[in-house]
């Protein structure tokens, strides 16, 4: 489906109606928004546990590097960073075929496909024979990751508005305990068994996780649900004529131009969108001054407050706290907004991004003060303080995205987040990289003070998002990027 022919989707074929596909109305069990509760929180509980699994892979490696580079007689701490950013790069590529392969052929197939590919990475990676083999293993792991695209679609597939965020915000704690038990579990197990074993746990735990998912996960995209339902009825009925809410009147298209033209999408929306590219800008800053925050840890506590390897995970706690108190807060907080907003009768999508305004002030807030906390060695416990600063203001923007992505792109959410992740993972895989460089000239204090003043940048980009991004998704080219009958 190229997004210019897409424009179909707004006509609903109106000229012969008897000839639509589509539920059946609040009964209709097919439909993924009628499932019942239990089913549809056991599902996002179980994408949680399994981004949960990625983000622990993320980080369990961390605590380890300096045994790593060891073993493989490197001394250069540009591959120690490399060795935990470069996983951004591979989600940067990854995002760009699963978005567009969820939104042809599903969510079920695509997230399997890549599920699978992660625990074989993780095993090939345990196996590693050099450094550079271990970091290209480390892309690959990125690039196969599928949760950081499809979970949120699936939520959105799933829960009508005003649960959305709720669910998102559940969806997201879960993963975002990664940071607090990511490096304690790394440090305990790379000193106990070797750092081998932080990649091998992976594949152990993920490996049952996912027959687990093989067995109960339904497909939720409902362009697909009824593409596949309209092809049983031609097939039952004979009537040729049968198409989907979502279907072409030219009939099907060759599975190959398919998925050419949506391979796209997502480039097209980060380009063509001002929305997505002002939600990638944002959440990039974001989550690069996050990994700037989880790569300077080891160095500042090991080598200045002189923690060991066992305990430098607990120096994580901080990070990971703000963000599991964010997703307790700004889940029920953007719910909360919408119905009110909605009560009043000016509601739209824009009402979820409050708390990205905060996010945006708090991230370079406590990146600031977390510089010059170790610049004037303070007692340990501040720094750790103000990590909690960015991982709360971190989360307020995740969630604030999801959201509104979700509810502003409808169908295609998930080539709208795969453009934004490529902001924020390339952003994630680069800016780190500078905070060695920024600290050895001119210390902590400034260092982190100038990466401060890129983050704060953020905050009148969201302020305009918030109060322009409504007329910017009015505008005659937003509209042809995503038709009004595709946001569900």
């Amino acid at each position: 489906m190229d997004l210019q022919v897409d424009a179909t989707i707004e006509r609903h074929h109106a000229d012969n109606p008897a000839d639509i596909v589509d539920f059946d109305g609040p009964h209709d069990t097919e439909d993924p928004l009628n499932w019942s509760s239990r089913y549809k929180w056991s599902m996002v509980i179980l994408i949680s546990v399994l981004s949960l699994i990625v983000n622990l892979a993320i980080l369990l490696c961390a605590p380890a590097t300096s045994d790593i580079l060891a073993e493989f007689n490197s001394t250069d701490k540009l591959s120690s960073t490399l060795l935990v950013s470069i996983w951004e790069l591979g989600e940067v590529v990854g995002p760009l075929v699963v978005a567009p392969l969820s939104e042809t052929y599903g969510r079920l197939p695509v997230y399997h496909t890549f599920n699978v590919l992660f625990i074989v990475f993780s095993i090939v990676a345990a196996r590693s024979t050099s450094m550079s083999m271990l970091i290209a293993m480390r892309f690959f792991l990125g690039l196969s990751v599928a949760s950081t695209v499809v979970n949120p679609c699936i939520v959105g597939d799933m829960f009508r508005e005003e649960h959305r965020g709720k669910a998102l915000s559940i969806m997201g704690m879960i993963p975002f305990i990664a940071p607090v038990l990511g490096p304690s579990i790394g440090g305990v197990i790379s000193q106990a068994m070797g750092w081998r074993w932080t990649f091998w746990i992976v594949a152990i735990i993920a490996g049952p996780l996912q027959l687990l998912f093989f067995g109960t996960f339904r497909e939720t995209y409902r362009v697909r649900i009824l593409q596949v339902k309209a092809r049983n009825l031609r097939k039952k009925t004979g009537n040729e004529r049968l198409r989907s809410t979502y279907e072409h009147d030219e009939g099907d298209v060759a599975p190959l131009a398919v998925i050419r033209k949506t391979l796209l999408r997502p480039l097209k929306l980060l380009v063509c969108s001002p929305v997505v590219m002002l939600v990638g800008i944002i959440s990039g800053v974001g989550m690069s001054l996050v990994y700037v925050i989880i790569t300077s840890l080891p160095e500042v506590y090991e080598d200045m407050y002189g923690f060991s390897k066992s305990t430098i995970g607990l120096t994580y706690w901080g990070v990971g706290t703000g963000m599991i108190l964010s997703t307790l807060s700004v889940g029920h907080f953007v719910d909360w907004y919408l119905i009110h907003k909605t009560r009043l009768g000016n509601a739209s999508s824009e009402c979820r991004l409050p708390p990205m305004i905060l996010g945006s002030l708090l991230v370079p807030l406590g990146i600031m003060t977390f510089g010059w906390a170790v610049q004037y060695r303070l007692h340990w416990i501040a720094p750790i303080i103000f990590t909690g600063l960015v991982g709360f203001g971190y989360v307020s923007i995740a969630i604030s995205a999801w959201t509104y992505l979700v509810d502003a792109f409808g169908i295609y959410s998930a080539s709208a987040t795969a453009g934004t992740v490529l902001l924020r993972n390339a952003g994630a895989a680069c800016l780190p990289l500078a905070g060695p460089s920024l600290v050895g000239k001119i210390n902590w204090g400034w260092g982190f003070s100038v990466l401060a003043l890129v983050g704060l940048l953020t905050l009148p980009m969201s302020i305009v998002l918030m109060y322009a991004g409504q007329r910017l998704r009015s505008s005659k080219a937003h509209r042809k990027l995503v038709p009004k009958g595709a946001q569900v």
